[in-house]
């Protein structure tokens, strides 16, 4: 029962998550809270002897809140679809210390496709998920359902700039893919 209560959870949080997350802009959010002193009265009584009695006491905490400075970062983990051609698909997942992994795929026919797989990394001053690990292949699907990979380059570089809620590619081994731009 456990255990299927928390799936249940974990997919409503990942749902969540999700959909929360659909369009993120670039803000600063500062949050500042006053310091609060709490005071707390402890009395006790305790008898040892019929002649001894010990008096209450009050004993007095201060408790500070510290001041909290909240970014609201730019989310990329997710399914990009290119607007100028419509044929291509970006899926970035991770996030963790700003590194992300990439794929993006172009269906060139219903046999073929293009396919881009990279580590990029975002820089929040330049807004910039730079690579420098690209693999470029070109799957290809037999009617017998074989498929057969041919890989054009590895180690190519590049650059998604992301303005306005949107990824512009910018390629430095295939130029006809610059003028990709990815939304949500």
């Amino acid at each position: 029962m456990k255990t299927k209560l928390i799936a249940l959870l974990a997919a409503v949080v990942m749902v969540l998550s999700l959909t929360a997350c659909h369009k993120a802009e670039d803000m600063d959010v500062t949050t500042k809270a006053a310091k609060t002193t709490v005071a707390t009265e402890v009395s006790t009584e305790a008898e040892k002897t019929t002649e001894e009695t010990k008096s209450s006491t009050e004993k007095q905490e201060q408790k500070t809140v510290s001041t909290t400075v909240i970014k609201n970062q730019i989310s990329l983990v997710g399914t990009w679809d290119d607007r100028y051609s419509q044929r291509a698909t970006m899926e970035i997942r991770g996030g963790r210390n700003q590194t992300y992994s990439i794929h993006v795929h172009w269906g060139s026919s219903a046999m073929e496709s293009e396919d881009w797989s990279m580590t990029g990394t975002f820089s929040d001053s330049t807004g910039e998920l730079i690579y420098k690990d690209c693999i470029r292949m070109t799957l290809t699907f037999s009617e017998d359902g074989t498929e057969t990979d041919e890989v054009h380059y590895k180690n190519g570089t590049g650059k998604f700039l992301y303005k306005n809620g949107e990824l512009y590619w910018q390629d430095n081994n295939d130029d006809y893919v610059n003028d990709c731009v990815f939304a949500r």
